[in-house]
């Protein structure tokens, strides 16, 4: 009997080998759960050309919708929330597809008591690059003032170092229990149906990064916790898009999604 349907939202540019890795683990990750979970995996391909993918799913289904243009990360994912409605299911997932489930995710999954209050569910995910979870992304909110400072050092490219030790880009290798906080990492996102009926589908129009502060702060705003619950465990593989962003160009694109921060929640 299927006790929760669950949407997997993810884009992929140029990355076919990490979709199919992913896919895989999807598969795998099913299978304990294949009698009681439905999952549809819903792939947005920014890429330009698109590659047909011929990948055979048995535990779950999928479907690959070409965007005939790159619209970024949250972009795309609200192009498919427009075609593929979140409500319809019990959690909807917002991932990157250089990623990998543990192969008893959804079986954790299915077990977590998600608290009605509950926006934001943010597993472990374990940078096998780094070494430590990227998890909890932010335990408070951030302050306009180290916004603004962030802000100047991407219009400053030549300062950027300075970004490492200010802000802490590769964090303390340090635990945290299960529990509130303000944001998750943006490479992997569990919203329960209530984030979607409180604060609709995903309406960023930026085209890169940030994308935690506009989810945080959507929560904070229509009274919606985060919660950090490590027993999920996801493995990030990471770079594989965004590694592939000339500097400038990634430098430009922050500062775009700094400024529609700071103008709409600060």
């Amino acid at each position: 009997m299927i006790q929760h349907s669950i949407a997997i939202y993810c884009v992929n540019y140029h990355s076919y080998d990490s979709l199919n890795n992913y896919l895989v683990s999807i598969d795998k990750a099913m299978e304990k759960v294949k009698d009681t979970i439905s999952v549809t995996v819903l792939v947005a391909d920014n890429s330009v050309p698109a590659t047909h993918v011929d990948y055979q799913p048995q535990y779950f289904t999928l479907r690959i919708l070409p965007t005939n243009d790159n619209k970024g990360y949250f972009g795309a994912i609200g192009f498919l929330m427009k075609e593929f409605d979140p409500q319809e299911y019990y959690y909807s997932i917002i991932s990157n597809v250089d990623v990998l489930l543990t192969d008893n995710f959804f079986l954790k999954l299915s077990n977590f008591k998600c608290d009605t209050a509950v926006g934001w569910v943010a597993p472990s995910i374990y940078s096998e690059r780094h070494q430590f979870d990227w998890n909890p992304q932010a335990m408070q909110r951030y302050s306009l003032r180290k916004l603004k400072i962030l802000r100047f050092l991407f219009k400053h490219p030549q300062l950027l170092q300075l970004k490492k030790k200010i802000f802490h880009e590769f964090k303390d290798i340090k635990k945290h229990s299960s529990g509130d906080i303000y944001a998750g990492h943006g490479s992997f996102i569990i919203l329960p149906k209530v984030y979607f009926i409180k604060c609709g589908i995903i309406n960023y129009p930026v085209f890169l990064f940030e994308e935690e502060i506009y989810l945080a702060e959507e929560c904070r705003k229509h009274g919606l916790k985060v919660v950090y619950y490590p027993q999920l465990k996801v493995l990030d593989i990471g770079g594989v898009s965004t590694g592939k962003i000339p500097s400038l160009q990634y430098c430009s694109h922050y500062i775009e999604a700094l400024n529609y921060i700071i103008s709409h929640y600060y």
